[in-house]
């Protein structure tokens, strides 16, 4: 580490969450500092860092003819026993066809997710997805998908011209009332 380096002005910068890992990286940080230092998982940073080293070693071809397929390019398209590159490693996502993917569950437990099921579900990277497990299976269910459930939830017990919002915002403004009585 140089004298000048600064983890905590890094982590506090407008720069991307990536370019942050990288500068972060280059530092020493190992990777689970970085993690803490930027507030993201250590999956995120490995991921950015092995991409990095993969891309490093990944030859271009030499003549315009033989131009490079990147997976963004294949997110939508169904090439069943396709296997997916980059953060997504050949041994950890299938294309099965027919919206069937062979996942691979690593040993701390987390799977990757193929781009066309993220696209589906609407979670960008990083993201969040809630998940119901009924019997033997595990569903995934998209954000929009679970905010709409949880509004049809609470429907029946809406009142009309009632604000959750100012009721919410009134309470607590009492709540510190009351504190500030006690104090």
């Amino acid at each position: 580490m140089t004298a000048d380096f600064d983890p905590h002005a890094i982590a506090a910068s407008n720069l991307s969450i990536s370019d942050k890992i990288r500068r972060l990286a280059a530092g020493g940080l190992s990777r689970r500092q970085i993690a803490d230092h930027i507030g993201r998982s250590y999956q995120q940073v490995r991921q950015v860092l092995v991409e990095d080293e993969r891309r490093a070693g990944r030859r271009r071809p030499s003549a315009p003819s033989a131009p490079l397929r990147e997976p963004e390019a294949l997110a939508g398209v169904a090439e069943p026993g396709r296997r997916f590159e980059g953060a997504q490693a050949s041994a950890d996502v299938e294309d099965r066809g027919g919206g069937a993917y062979r996942l691979a569950v690593r040993e701390d437990g987390s799977v990757v997710l193929p781009p066309a099921v993220r696209a589906a579900l609407g979670i960008d990277a990083p993201g969040a997805a809630l998940a119901r497990l009924e019997g033997a299976e595990f569903k995934l269910i998209g954000p929009a998908t679970a905010l709409k459930r949880i509004q049809d939830m609470l429907r029946p017990y809406a009142q009309e011209g009632v604000s959750w919002v100012d009721e919410l915002i009134a309470d607590r403004r009492r709540e510190a009332a009351r504190e500030d009585d006690d104090a």
